[in-house]
């Protein structure tokens, strides 16, 4: 077996700039090792199925790496020469070239890497607390290495099955690894991380306005909200219509009369605006109130039955729970710039105890020019854009019973509930950022 200067002078006697390329694998993948001296499968499946094909998509990556082949099989000799045979297999799979030939590809080069990920057995789940960045900074980069090299410890001892099949077991090391000190014994790694995402997620865009905002948040965001007894009547009573075999819905597919009686006399936005009707149609906020309970995820419509589904039945008797579950998905991030304004309403409201819905349209103005989004056509979205988006968003709120408004004075303010959700919407962005294409 040979050191990694014999190992390298190898190669180089048969092809120098093999040699080369080889070596800049090995010192990247050393850089972030989560062993001072061993190396895991985990970090070889990094460099050929991640690193190695993404550096390809760079401007400069095709002359760089005129053949992913080639460069693999360079990085597989090496690995061989300094006795990690079992890598260079792996280097040299018919699952790895595979994914070499879809580097330039997006979906099928995605599919193929996510596939090949979850059948290698030292794939880190997603623990509850939070989800795996696309985007990983030094901190998450490591505790992701170290989580693989503890799955392939546990795997090689036999605790763990090799086709991870034991998500739960899997589950409770990444946890284990998340809740332990980290090296100063002052904080945990998960605490490192989080504070590694906070960094990020402040100043990852360029709107001033929404950094000085978020900025001033940042303690209450890194600190777990609290949500005990806080409520969301309206929400809480369609959902309770909803349980077992479900609130059976007209002919028209409308709710029935007497829950809808029910919902306006809770929801103080019925109260302010009454109506002689009786039905669903002719309550706007009701018909709201549904559609972000269907958007939420938490009921859907089962031929003439609106019933809850497995999200909704698991939070219909914990309002703690279904607090946290709205704060969870009621920023659009499915709409980058939708969801920047929802956290520049959210962030100013959770700053102020009262403030005009003027102000914060003023707020997002600047923060749609500083951020320089526009619509499909090209043009720069400004303030009609703004009032739009807040009036939507505030609306929703209100629905919600998470805003309060002083409609004399015209102010608003979050309420208790409103708070507790404002900071979960946050942080949860922070935690749980989706997926981006690579």
């Amino acid at each position: 077996m040979h050191d990694l200067d014999s190992a390298l002078e190898v190669i180089r006697a048969r092809d120098d700039t093999a040699a080369k390329h080889a070596h800049a694998l090995w010192q990247v993948m050393r850089a972030t090792a989560a062993h001072p001296t061993k190396v895991t499968k985990y970090e070889v499946q990094q460099m050929v199925w991640g690193t190695l094909p993404l550096a390809a998509r760079r401007p400069d990556g095709a002359e760089a790496f005129d053949d992913l082949h080639d460069t693999c099989e360079a990085f597989a000799e090496l690995l061989d020469l300094l006795g990690h045979h079992d890598y260079a297999c792996l280097c040299r799979d018919t699952t790895t070239h595979d994914i070499l030939d879809a580097a330039r590809h997006d979906d099928r080069y995605r599919g193929l890497v996510e596939r090949a990920w979850r059948s290698s057995g030292v794939y880190p789940p997603d623990p509850p607390t939070l989800t795996w960045s696309d985007h990983a900074g030094d901190v998450e980069q490591a505790l992701r290495a170290a989580a693989g090299r503890m799955l392939e410890e546990a795997i090689d001892a036999g605790t763990l099955s090799a086709d991870a099949t034991d998500e739960s077991e899997r589950v409770e090391l990444v946890l284990r690894l998340l809740m332990s000190p980290d090296t100063s014994g002052e904080d945990t790694w998960f605490g490192k991380l989080l504070d590694e995402r906070l960094d990020s997620w402040i100043l990852g865009r360029g709107s001033q306005t929404r950094r000085e905002v978020m900025v001033r948040l940042r303690p209450d965001i890194r600190r777990p909200p609290e949500a005990a007894g806080y409520d969301l009547p309206a929400l809480e009573t369609l959902l309770d219509a909803c349980r077992g075999k479900g609130a059976r819905l007209t002919e028209r597919g409308y709710l029935p009369t007497a829950l809808v009686a029910e919902l306006a006399a809770v929801m103080p936005t019925c109260r302010e605006a009454p109506t002689s009707g009786r039905g669903e149609s002719a309550w706007p906020p009701i018909r709201l109130l549904r559609e972000l309970a269907t958007d939420f995820g938490l009921v859907e419509r089962a031929g003439p039955r609106l019933v809850l589904t497995e999200r909704g039945e698991t939070v219909v008797d914990d309002p703690d729970a279904l607090l946290m579950a709205v704060g969870e998905t009621i920023v659009a991030t499915d709409r980058p710039a939708m969801a920047v304004i929802q956290e520049v309403v959210l962030g100013a409201l959770l700053l102020e105890d009262r403030m005009s819905p003027d102000r914060i349209v003023a707020k997002i103005t600047h923060v749609l020019t500083e951020d320089t989004w526009t619509d499909p056509a090209g043009v720069p979205l400004g303030e009609p854009h703004a009032r739009e988006a807040a009036s939507r968003f505030l609306k929703i709120l209100r629905t919600l019973d998470a805003l309060d408004a002083d409609w004399n004075a015209r102010r608003v303010g979050l309420t208790d509930a409103g708070t507790s959700i404002a900071r979960w919407a946050l942080r949860t962005q922070v935690l749980f950022p989706p997926p981006t294409l690579p």
